[in-house]
């Protein structure tokens, strides 16, 4: 794992200045998953969808980085398979002022065998994603029954993958708010512009291993 020699900061700390908060996410991972702006808390809503995710950690770890200063990632993506990938998520105009910072804490990452990647507002709200997201997890925290849920995924083995979301909505007479409660829980996935006129089954994504890295920078697949 990433070398530290410094706890990251545990809590997230209101101010006047910025918006923070939690986001719960119990059908991923028990704990919360905290931000500290807006573009953050967009950023959480669309990686979650990720389909080999297995956890979000926010500033997971402390680099001594020298002369550089210090350095705290904004979140560690856990995977089912593949690379952990270390999130910094900064505004575009903040990047270049932070370049040397930002190169040298990729330098030490990558060499731990982790991918290292910058998202700014550029990437999360391309392709309208962070409204998809936040709608696909509105959806997910419906109340439906596990018998519900494994009448859906019965239904859906008559359909050969990757399909649009209106043959699942017309050939299995399912609902479009189930269709986005199942995109939201991660029974479906999505291509990370979320685009739900191609959608895969989890267990195809996860055969044809796409990456965490891959998934967040490949818009075409």
């Amino acid at each position: 794992m990433i070398p530290s020699s410094h706890p990251a900061r545990p809590v997230v700390s209101r101010s006047p200045h910025r918006r923070v908060g939690y986001i719960p996410l119990p059908w991923l991972q028990n704990e919360l998953i905290a931000y500290e702006s807006l573009l953050e808390a967009a950023f959480v809503r669309w990686a979650c969808l990720c389909p080999t995710l297995r956890k979000i950690r926010h500033q997971p770890f402390r680099l001594d980085l020298g002369t550089l200063g210090t350095y705290v990632p904004d979140y560690l993506l856990e995977c089912t398979r593949g690379n952990p990938v270390v999130i910094e998520v900064k505004p575009r105009a903040h990047v270049a002022k932070h370049r040397a910072k930002l190169e040298a804490a990729q330098d030490t990452i990558e060499r731990a065998r982790c991918d290292f990647l910058v998202c700014t507002e550029d990437d999360i709200h391309a392709y309208e994603r962070a409204e998809r997201a936040a709608e696909f997890l509105r959806f997910a925290r419906s109340a439906l029954t596990s018998t519900q849920v494994s009448e859906m995924l019965q239904k859906l083995q008559r359909l050969e993958f990757p399909v649009g979301e209106h043959r699942i909505v017309s050939q299995c007479d399912i609902p479009r708010a189930h269709v986005n409660y199942l995109i939201g829980r991660k029974h479906l996935a999505l291509a990370s512009t979320l685009s739900t006129d191609r959608i895969f089954t989890t267990e195809g994504v996860e055969h044809g291993f796409v990456s965490a890295r891959t998934w967040l920078t490949d818009s075409e697949r």
